[in-house]
């Protein structure tokens, strides 16, 4: 029997998950069993001694005390038979100061100190409050009658055993040394815990911001060496492609400026995704016309979509045709291009649809309403609260064919709740998948240079510019060469940061393309330096950062104060004539 209570007991315990609320319920079951072997001894002693109302009071009471053991293991809440054991405490009490001659005794005086103390560590502060008011508020009353007025109670007729009066007072001295003692004990104990929990924590924040300073630096030497190639890959296919080859070679080229690209697209992933998480990213609004975005993205991937035999069709609203809107074309291509790429990497036959209808226009604000619909093989139903998820790619039976990051949606849904909207999608396992996303964007009134292709910046003069290229690495300074012969243009080469400063002193130029990684002397160093120079003319150099690395890191970094702008590699050859245009109309 007793080896039931005891596993019953420990079932109740491990129930708890706070070392407090354990050594709650340990209080209340110990102090129930004591006040149950102190009413059955009690009981007893009168039984054999005395047969008075005492007698009839200490049976009800023992009835009372088991019964709240009975209720603690038939799994009943601890804090309501804690409710219980105070309440008939309480009783007790009352009953001593109106039975008992002197009411207001030693072991009264005890089981209101036990009151207040278990009240407060059995049921916490407020009900602790509101037992410890109950009981000493009578007695106080009680004792102010006796002293000042004299009066004596008409019930209070019985006389206490002296026996069991001194049984009571050694074992309720005994109940409350025991009380504090646990209770505190569990303090100590829970502090101990938490003391540890928090050096625990504060190394967990030191190893994550040593994992987080460490990815970043993993992904900019990754991005670096990845980029580095692939600078060469794409500028010498771009020059290739502008020296007018013979179709079979174009064919070629075209092939190999794809698959070039491809692999750019993941790196922008992966970079995208790491700006976005660390709150990098941040809107960059500039004048664009919607329709000839999508028309450049449809265009982009018509290719791809027709290698597969899909039916790829774009539909604009009319409304939106030849107006000018303020938004980010990058981040909006970037989305589209995510979620049309997707489309047509999951779906083998059928088609992929792109919709955007003008939603609604309130005074200059357009909303626009973007959807992108295919008959692919969608996703399953166990899997649709995690498409979102950084890295997660839907499980299908054929899903070793699909190849990517499986960050494409992820961004795809962070940059467009950084536009202020919310991607949803719809989809049927089998039957294809819809996304939807809504966004708000101001109209632009065209001037007359908009409205006229002819005028474009393109035919600002940039042959006169004379140009300083800092870079260590022969192939890249090959491909900024031949894309700046394009445009009769020819740099400077030094092949450290000390000559580009050097060169710099002795000459005179108007851009500076720097590179950030280099011998001797880095790109920040000299951009630093040239800032520095007592010339005016040369200290205002337009300073361009050609990095490889992650961009993050050119942002973040002391020395990006001293540049003017930069450039990721690989470029292209219109991103270095728009930045080449920007100097020209400057100068």
């Amino acid at each position: 029997m007793f080896s039931f209570f005891f596993k019953r007991y420990d079932a109740i315990l491990r129930m708890e998950h706070t070392l407090l609320n354990r050594a709650r319920i340990a209080i209340l079951v110990q102090l129930l069993s004591a006040f149950s072997i102190l009413s059955v001894l009690l009981f007893a002693l009168y039984f054999f001694t005395e047969h008075n109302i005492l007698l009839y009071r200490i049976s009800i009471l023992m009835m009372l005390f088991i019964f709240g053991l009975v209720m603690i293991f038939m799994k009943v809440p601890w804090k309501k038979v804690g409710h219980y054991f105070i309440f008939c405490l309480t009783c007790f009490i009352l009953s001593n100061l109106l039975l008992l001659k002197n009411g207001i005794n030693i072991v009264t005086v005890q089981y209101v100190m036990m009151i207040v103390t278990g009240g407060f560590y059995i049921l916490g502060a407020g009900w602790g409050l509101f037992y410890s008011l109950l009981n000493t508020l009578p007695l106080v009353i009680l004792f102010t009658l006796q002293q000042f007025y004299r009066l004596e109670l008409p019930f209070a007729t019985q006389s206490i055993n002296i026996y069991s009066y001194n049984f009571s007072i050694i074992i309720n001295f005994l109940m409350l040394i025991f009380i504090h003692y646990f209770f505190f004990r569990a303090f100590k104990s829970t502090s101990q815990k938490e003391q540890l929990l928090t050096a625990n924590l504060k190394n967990a924040l030191v190893s994550a911001q040593k994992i987080a300073e460490d990815k970043t630096n993993f992904l900019s030497t990754m991005s670096h060496e990845l980029r580095t190639p692939l600078n060469a890959v794409i500028g010498i296919t771009n020059v290739l492609l502008e020296n007018d080859p013979k179709s079979e070679q174009k064919e070629n080229l075209d092939i190999l400026h794809f698959s070039a690209e491809n692999l750019m697209s993941t790196i922008n992933d992966i970079l995208s995704f790491n700006r976005l998480d660390s709150g990098m990213e941040k809107l960059e609004l500039h004048a664009f016309r919607l329709d000839q975005l999508l028309t450049n993205v449809y265009g982009a991937l018509k290719y791809r979509s027709s290698a597969k035999g899909l039916d790829f069709s774009l539909v604009i609203d009319d409304r939106l045709k030849g107006i000018l809107l303020l938004g980010d074309k990058g981040r909006l291509t970037q989305i589209l291009f995510n979620l049309a790429g997707n489309a047509i990497k999951f779906t083998a036959h059928g088609f992929v649809k792109i919709n955007v209808h003008l939603e609604e226009l309130n005074q200059d604000v357009c909303t626009i309403k973007f959807e992108l619909s295919d008959s692919g093989i969608g996703i399953p139903k166990n899997q649709i609260g995690y498409i979102f998820e950084p890295y997660f790619r839907a499980k299908h039976d054929n899903n070793r064919q699909y190849h990517g990051t499986g960050l494409g949606l992820s961004i795809a849904r962070r940059l467009v709740f950084l536009h202020g909207g919310e991607l949803t999608f719809q989809s049927q396992e089998g039957h294809g998948t819809t996304f939807k996303f809504q966004l708000s964007m101001k109209k632009v009134e065209n001037s007359k240079e908009q409205e006229n292709p002819g005028l474009k910046p393109a035919d600002i003069d940039i042959s006169h510019l004379r140009i300083l290229i800092a870079e260590d690495n022969e192939i890249n300074v090959m491909v900024l060469q031949k894309t700046l012969a394009r445009w009769n243009l020819k740099g400077d080469v030094a092949q450290d940061g000390q000559k580009a400063l050097r060169a710099v002193e002795n000459g005179n130029y108007d851009v500076v393309f720097m590179d950030i990684n280099m011998p001797v002397m880095d790109g920040f160093e000299a951009s630093r330096r040239i800032r520095q120079l007592n010339d005016p003319v040369k200290s205002r150099s337009y300073i361009i950062a050609l990095t490889a690395s992650i961009d993050i890191s050119v942002e973040l970094h002391p020395g990006s104060q001293y540049l003017d702008d930069f450039m990721l590699k690989p470029f292209y050859p219109d991103e270095l004539r728009e930045k080449l245009e920007k100097v020209a109309m400057r100068r």
